[in-house]
């Protein structure tokens, strides 16, 4: 049943108008169950005192029975930050506890220790000019992968969009662009695991964690001795480098990849694969609804398609 929650973020923590339960419910059953939480979590909030109602922390076992508003404590304040350059982002979908951005080519999304200019630091930035807001991503594109990354801007949110990832329920879609070998379109099931002779690199192995790609041929072109393929692809795991892994192995790497044999083309920047995070579809914890969200590619795939004869005039999803 799609419930439609008021949800107001503020530098203190969040306030979340709950609607009433679909029948009388512990407290800590219905915050869960309402605000898509691990049971664990809401029981840890509860205990620390984080959550109450009319400035007074509920007991776990308290029966509810009609709509309620919580407050949930939260340092939300804005952070101070380093002075550093950082890029013009575009925000794809924004509201009080999400944002989806797209993320440009060689960005990392988190700290490496470096120093250099973060995703993170990014949304960070909008969230500090808003007032209140944390910059939780809750997946990660590798530095040279262009698209779609969902943030959340509080805790709560957080922890309801880490469960919907681990449950499956946050679909993924990408386009690459690769080169070599024909690709067969279907379900490429083939374990990871880390490369033991390169640092940094994964590889299929018997010995490796669970992964699986589903992958859809939209066009290809043969130029200049080369086969060239545009393919949809869809996460059903998240293994690190899980996509640029399954296509070397099919004898076809993603278009500027190195690190897995992909050939260099000038149209991309240095750095830049011809990976993008296409699109996003997820279940809103709090809005009743899905959310439907699309970055389009880089500029630089129109001129990288023209040069090796494929169309970009294809539908990036169904």
């Amino acid at each position: 049943m799609a419930r439609l929650m008021d949800v107001r973020v503020s530098p203190r923590g969040v306030s979340i108008a709950l609607p009433r339960p679909p029948r009388p419910m512990p407290c800590a059953d219905w915050l869960s169950e309402a605000l898509q939480l691990p049971p664990g979590y809401v029981r840890r909030l509860l205990r620390q005192g984080a959550i109450r109602v009319q400035g007074q922390t509920p007991s776990g076992i308290e029966v509810w029975d009609g709509p309620v508003t919580v407050w949930i404590d939260e340092d939300l304040r804005p952070v101070e930050m380093a002075p550093e350059t950082l890029p013009a982002l575009r925000v794809l979908y924004e509201d009080p506890s999400l944002a989806v951005v797209d993320k440009p080519a060689n960005l990392l999304v988190h700290s490496d220790g470096s120093g250099a200019p973060t995703l993170d630091g990014c949304v960070q930035r909008l969230l500090n000019e808003a007032g209140a807001g944390r910059a939780y991503h809750v997946h990660r594109l590798d530095r040279g992968t262009t698209g779609c990354v969902l943030y959340a801007k509080h805790g709560v949110a957080l922890r309801a969009l880490d469960a919907a990832l681990a449950a499956g329920r946050i679909k993924r879609t990408y386009l690459a662009i690769v080169s070599g070998s024909r690709i067969r379109p279907g379900t490429i099931s083939a374990p990871i695991g880390r490369d033991r002779h390169v640092a940094g690199r994964y590889r299929v192995s018997r010995t490796g964690k669970t992964a699986r790609t589903h992958v859809e041929v939209l066009d290809e072109a043969n130029r200049g001795g080369e086969r060239w393929t545009l393919v949809r692809l869809r996460l059903e795991t998240g293994r690190r480098h899980q996509i640029r892994v399954h296509l070397s192995a099919m004898g076809a790497p993603v278009v500027g990849d190195g690190l897995y044999g992909g050939r260099d083309h000038p149209a991309l920047e240095p750095g830049q694969i011809a990976l993008h995070a296409a699109a996003l579809r997820f279940w809103h914890p709090y809005a009743g609804l899905e959310a439907d969200v699309c970055a389009p590619v880089p500029r630089s795939w129109s001129r990288l398609a023209a040069d090796v004869g494929l169309s970009l005039d294809r539908r990036i999803r169904e």
